[in-house]
């Protein structure tokens, strides 16, 4: 398809009026051509009818002595006077006579809209017209307003009804090309960087402003490229670092179990075991380094996944640290089971939570796991006995490495737990969502189904 040439902004509007300037003149040339036809067929009469028509009269009736009453105006009128210049016969009456007679009362006077005819009696007849463009049916004279009031009415009628056509369609088409711009503003507020933006609009100004939002859609994107490829190369390098570190701590920590296994003094055997302690939290951070770089890392692909041999999975791992404490954990799960998911990921996130859940609640308490689904979402709700969350958890527990205050807080907690839940929920178009009930903390991980996602 050929490429519209662009115009600009001046040039439009220069061309909007000039198309709107033509179909004035073509309404009023189609009320002139529709007059034109009314006077052809009869119809209509011109202006200077009714003159001609009185005119023609006042020559017939030259040819009498006296005034003869057979007169049949059509476009004129006419009063009789007898030689004492009373009324003797007219098509007027009422006011419309009083005020013609006195208009004209003057019989030596010479008047464009009217004459005088003297008769060898001493009467005389008064002729008068109107140059106006009538009807020439008597009925329709008297039933309808004069043709050009009605012609002008309906002239003006046309140019209203023109006016708001052509505003509307006017208005329609710069919406339209303002449409352009909006769509391009959402294109890129929603981040869609790679379809390229329309930027035809007809106008070189329009044209302009959505070549500079395609040239920003193009910036944008590449930006963002170089920034998602320079966070990788981060999560590689530390991902990497957390691996070359584990190794030598793996030897400081399984040398210092072997030191303790000898026979020691107490200050030595003391050092030893902080060497051991400290040995040992180190390879746990790095671990949890490991973790989180590797959940950032891997892009797992999304499977048909079994809900009941994911939830055996779960509780191989939360059974052991249950039982230390007491505690009890209970599946609820409804008729459907099987959802689009990363397995390993999402297991990974559940964990993470339902470790959280054991650690803070009571010995002796219950945890409950209810999965919930429908058409949109499936829900893992993860309900514990503990003291709950408190206000600046709820708003800060999803930071990576933010931990909660003394009382929720153990050696083993790196503040990670539920930052990866919260990684892993968006992996699956889902959310993490964390509040309190009478009950205790309560934390529900949704994630959208794959038709959906």
């Amino acid at each position: 398809m050929e490429k519209r040439k662009a115009i600009g902004l001046k040039s439009y509007f220069a061309r909007t009026l000039l198309l709107f300037f033509v179909g004035l003149l073509a309404i009023l040339a189609s009320a002139f051509f529709i007059l034109l036809i009314g006077m052809e067929i009869g119809v209509v009469a011109p202006a200077n009818a009714g003159e001609a028509e009185a005119r023609s009269e006042i020559a017939r009736q030259a040819g009498f002595d006296t005034f003869t009453d057979d007169l049949k105006p059509v476009l004129y009128e006419y009063i009789y006077f007898d030689k004492n210049g009373n009324v003797k016969a007219s098509s007027l009456d009422g006011n419309a006579l009083s005020q013609e007679a006195s208009r004209y009362a003057a019989d030596n006077v010479s008047y464009s809209t009217g004459a005088y005819l003297f008769y060898e009696d001493g009467s005389r007849c008064l002729f008068t017209w109107r140059y106006a463009v009538s009807f020439t049916n008597t009925p329709l004279q008297n039933i309808l307003p004069g043709a050009e009031l009605i012609m002008f009415i309906l002239a003006v009628a046309a140019v209203v009804l023109f006016f708001l056509l052509f505003v509307r369609g006017m208005g329609r088409k710069l919406s339209a090309k303002l449409t352009l711009v909006e769509t391009a503003s959402e294109q890129i507020a929603r981040q869609d960087l790679d379809t390229p933006i329309a930027t035809s609009a007809g106008i070189k100004e329009f044209n302009h402003a959505l070549q500079s939002m395609d040239d920003m859609r193009g910036a944008l994107k590449d930006a963002l490229i170089r920034q998602w490829e320079s966070e990788q190369q981060r999560k590689q390098e530390i991902a990497a670092l957390a691996h070359d570190i584990k190794t030598p701590l793996t030897i400081i920590s399984g040398n210092a179990e072997l030191l303790l296994e000898d026979a020691l003094s107490k200050e030595q055997a003391e050092l030893a075991g902080f060497i051991h302690s400290a040995g040992t939290r180190a390879q746990q951070y790095v671990g949890a380094l490991q973790q989180v770089a590797n959940i950032d890392l891997v892009s797992e692909e999304m499977n048909r996944v079994d809900i009941g041999k994911m939830l055996d999975e779960l509780n191989t791992v939360l059974l052991p640290l249950a039982q230390e404490k007491s505690i009890d954990i209970e599946y609820v799960c409804g008729d459907r089971h099987y959802i689009m998911a990363g397995s390993a990921i999402l297991t990974r996130a559940l964990i993470n939570i339902g470790e959280n859940a054991i650690r803070y609640t009571e010995p002796g308490g219950h945890i409950t796991i209810t999965i919930i689904q429908n058409k949109d979402e499936t829900s893992f709700v993860v309900q514990d006995e503990g003291a709950g969350f408190s206000k600046a958890a709820l708003q800060h527990a999803k930071e990576m490495f933010w931990r909660q205050d003394k009382s929720r807080t153990d050696s083993n907690n790196y503040g990670i737990g539920l930052s990866i839940a919260e990684k892993v929920a968006r992996k699956h178009s889902g959310r993490l969502t964390l509040e309190n009930n009478s009950k205790g903390g309560c934390v529900t991980l949704s994630v959208c189904n794959g038709e959906k996602r």
